[in-house]
């Protein structure tokens, strides 16, 4: 099947978020502070006491969910769990995932900007990357692909 240009950069921007977050993440792992990123200065501006929390939140959610979302769009595994998401909005899993996914990541830059401003280039780079996943979704003929018949 060949696949719509759209979707392959909706793909890349999956996979650039996803590296995104597994480096985050891990970084502020391995060092709580946030000092060794040049973040610990933001620290006491933030609801929690280190890097831990944020840190599994850009892992997990910013890392590993956009794998699997990309896997999902470009394989379209038939999993019984994540087909029962599918079943209310008649669009595959993976697709509408990657809707919400869009969303979360603008909403976590919201609450970022709201708590710390925006100063650093990626971030405004993520405001892309979260606008780019929500349109290269809803792009016509993605939206088509990925809907149940």
């Amino acid at each position: 099947m060949k696949r719509p240009l759209p979707l392959l950069i909706l793909l890349l921007w999956l996979v650039f978020l996803a590296l995104g977050g597994l480096y985050g993440g891990g970084a502020m792992l391995l060092d709580p502070s946030g000092a060794s990123m040049g973040v610990d200065t933001t620290l006491p501006l933030l609801p929690v006491p280190d890097f831990v929390l944020p840190g599994l939140f850009l892992l997990f959610v910013m890392g590993v969910v956009p794998l699997v979302l990309a896997f999902g769009l470009l394989a379209r595994p038939r999993w019984p769990w994540a087909d029962r998401l599918s079943r209310w909005n008649g669009r595959y899993w993976a697709w509408m995932g990657t809707l919400a996914l869009g969303l979360l990541l603008l909403v976590w830059l919201a609450a970022q900007a709201a708590l710390i401003g925006f100063s650093a280039g990626i971030q405004y780079i993520m405001v892309v990357n979260g606008l780019a996943l929500l349109g290269f979704a809803l792009w016509p003929s993605v939206r088509q692909l990925y809907r149940l018949e």
